[in-house]
Parts: C-alpha cells; structure tokens; sequence
C-alpha cells in the first residue's frame, strides 16, 4: 500500500514509520523541516516537506495514497485553540477530497466524544466532527489514545527542586495512560485493514493514580519521598504559564484537567475499552529515569 502520513517523526510516527516499512508499505512522511529528511529516508520512507497549512501541498502529496494518516499539530500557541482546530479539518477534508483518498485515519483522543465543557479536548470533538460531515463515503477511522505518558515529564523541574508532582486532578482517581509505542500498532492495523464507514477506537496502556504515578517514578530515580500534590485550579493555571504555556491553551488544559476530576470522563472509554497494550508505568518509569539522570 502506498500511505502518506502526516506529524513528522514524532512520538508515535517514528514506531510507527518503522512497522509500515517492515510490511513493506511505501510510505510518504510530511513534514516542515528539511533537517528531518535523512532520518526519515533512514528508516526507508520518502520525506515530502511542506506545511499542513498549504491545501496545494497537501492534496499533492495525497494524491495517489491508499490510506493517509492525519494529526493535527502546533495548535497550543494561537489565540482561539478550536478555531485553528476547525481551520486544519478543514485544509485536510478538501485536500483528502481533491485527492480521492478512500481511507483516513485520524488521531484523536479520549474526550472527543464530549462538548466545550472538556476545554482543550473539544478540539478534537471539533476536529471529528468536520472530516465526518466533509469526507461522506471516505472510510475513516478515529484513533483515541488516552493521556500520554509522555507529558509526566512537563514534571521534571518540580520533581527535581521539590520532590512533587503538582497537579490539578483528583491524587487518588485512576486515570488512563498510553505509550507511544503501543498507539503505533493500533494506528497500522487501521490504515492496512481498514473497517467500513466511520469507526472510532481507543488506545490505552495502563490505568493509574497520581500518587501511584509518583511512587512509581520516586522509585525508578531513587526518590522515595516523591509525591504529587493536589493544587488548586487558579495555582495550577499560574504554574502553567509561569512555565511559559500560552495563555489561552493553559486555561483550557486547566478546564479539561478540571472536568476529568469532577465529572464521568471516562464514561465513553469504559463503554469501549480497548484491551490494554503492553507497557506499563513501570516501564514507562525506567524510561523517565534514564531521562531524569540525564537532566
């Protein structure tokens, strides 16, 4: 199959690049950096650098695939966070029409399925709901992973002066965490068999606490003591934008973190919870610590 993906060689593209290729898939990746090229003719994909903001580009590259990948990117800086949403399922939906590609597979996310009141999420209720009302008889797959492991390392500087991990969410509320690498696999199988119509699917690798998080990650970097600390709404936004977060983004992120400790939001998940993949926290925490030695 020939498959363009968009998202450069992120967290999830880089697996994922390397198990298309394995199969023997011809594989295009986007991206905006000329810098990236090596590496991806490296793990034996062709680079096609533009920007996801030029339809022309877009619909050129896509011309020809049998499937395309899209994900959304360097949404977090702008001032309206679902307008710039809305703005890039559009450029896609009109790019994937003009090209006559039959399969989509998107990257989503849990909380998708909700409204505005899940803050920064709605981006991608936003996002679903344009290529679903723009690309009729396209079969299209929504990916949902859950909250990224990855993110626990915004928690470094605090981890490293204060021995905490501060947070807005409930300490005790078991959360839903994914890895990277166990999102890939789920992504392939979507773009080489796909379902018929406009399915959705979650991805998730382990569910657990903040303090389980803390204790687990204290013990990968020899920090018995660390622990996560239940901040309020208002401190968690100034810590965020202290850091440097824009504005805008932080509040909403702030709004989501808010909405899954007070409400249901995993509702939808359990209704379709996918069998968990392989790696766990405390896989994950090894990879934190070799990380954490090095900072």
């Amino acid at each position: 199959m020939k498959i363009v993906l968009t998202g450069s060689l992120g967290h999830i593209n880089r697996p994922l690049v390397q198990q298309l290729v394995a199969a023997h898939h011809a594989v295009t990746v986007i991206s905006h950096s000329p810098q990236r090229q090596t590496a991806i003719r490296a793990l034996g994909a062709t680079p096609a650098i533009g920007s996801i903001a030029d339809q022309t580009f877009l619909t050129r590259t896509f011309t020809g695939a049998d499937a395309v990948y899209l994900m959304i990117t360097n949404a977090t800086g702008g001032n309206d966070l679902f307008a710039a949403g809305r703005q890039q399922a559009d450029l896609y939906a009109n790019a994937v029409r003009a090209a006559g590609v039959t399969r989509v597979v998107n990257l989503s996310s849990v909380g998708a399925n909700l409204g505005p009141e899940v803050g920064s999420l709605h981006i991608y209720n936003i996002i679903e709901s344009v290529l679903t009302h723009e690309l009729s008889g396209v079969n299209l797959t929504f990916i949902r992973p859950t909250g990224m492991f990855y993110n626990l390392f915004n928690n470094l500087t605090s981890i490293q002066h204060d021995h905490v991990i501060y947070t807005n969410s409930d300490l005790t509320q078991r959360n839903s965490w994914v890895a990277p690498q166990d999102i890939a696999p789920v992504v392939a199988q979507a773009l080489t068999a796909p379902a018929a119509g406009v399915t959705s699917q979650y991805v998730a690798s382990d569910e657990r606490s903040f303090t389980e998080v803390a204790a687990s990650l204290g013990t990968a970097i020899g920090l018995p003591d660390l622990k996560a600390v239940q901040i309020s709404d208002a401190t968690m936004l100034t810590n965020l934008t202290q850091a440097g977060m824009p504005t805008e983004f932080a509040t909403q992120y702030v709004k989501t973190t808010a909405y899954e400790r007070d409400h249901d939001f995993y509702a939808d998940y359990r209704a379709h919870r996918p069998v968990l993949g392989p790696t766990k926290l405390t896989d994950f925490a090894q990879e934190f610590a070799q990380v954490y030695v090095q900072s």
